[in-house]
């Protein structure tokens, strides 16, 4: 068994099986958070009747690079997803196409390096956090990602809300509610 395997097989091993429900509805409701976000900024840019400020078009547009590239690179890699490659390790969530990279890692990491300059509050950048690693987490310890997969997916986030911010710029868009 390869390294990646290995991990997670010992977090499937070492899980505390009884937060096993917990860790699918967590990881099951990524994008449902992810839209109500979208539908919450949308609606506060809606009550003030003026124009989306640069933070509403970074998330937006940093989201749909995410989903983009992950499609693409999920089709390009075309990794087995653990499940199905190790007999030992269990399926306990549902997995789509390919593995390589995470896409809920992607998107919930997306949502943090958008976020996070937004956020002051100590206590909410710690949730913001905490939030992400436990769906980087849930991804493995539930058999549906490698190790590689989830950092792939935090690579993603990155290189996607960078590109966002840079177009933004490009469009004279650079400050912060712009």
């Amino acid at each position: 068994m390869e390294t990646d395997a290995r991990i997670v097989y010992y977090l499937q091993m070492h899980r505390i099986t009884a937060l096993d429900g917990f860790l699918q509805g967590l990881t099951a409701g990524v994008s449902v958070l992810t839209a109500l976000i979208l539908l919450w900024l949308a609606y506060a840019v809606w009550r003030q009747r003026r124009r989306p400020p640069r933070d509403f078009w970074l998330l937006g547009l940093s989201l749909l690079f995410t989903a983009a590239l992950v499609h693409l690179l999920k089709w390009w890699v075309a990794r087995p997803r653990p499940f199905a490659e190790w007999a030992e390790i269990d399926q306990l969530t549902l997995g789509g196409q390919g593995s390589f990279p995470s896409g809920h890692t992607a998107e919930v990491f997306t949502l943090l390096f958008a976020l996070w300059p937004l956020t002051r509050s100590p206590f909410l950048r710690f949730l913001l956090l905490a939030w992400a690693l436990l769906i980087a987490y849930t991804r493995m310890a539930l058999g549906v990602h490698y190790p590689t997969d989830v950092l792939g997916g935090i690579a993603v986030a990155a290189l996607s809300v960078w590109a966002a911010r840079r177009i933004l710029e490009s469009r004279g868009m650079g400050e912060s509610g712009a």
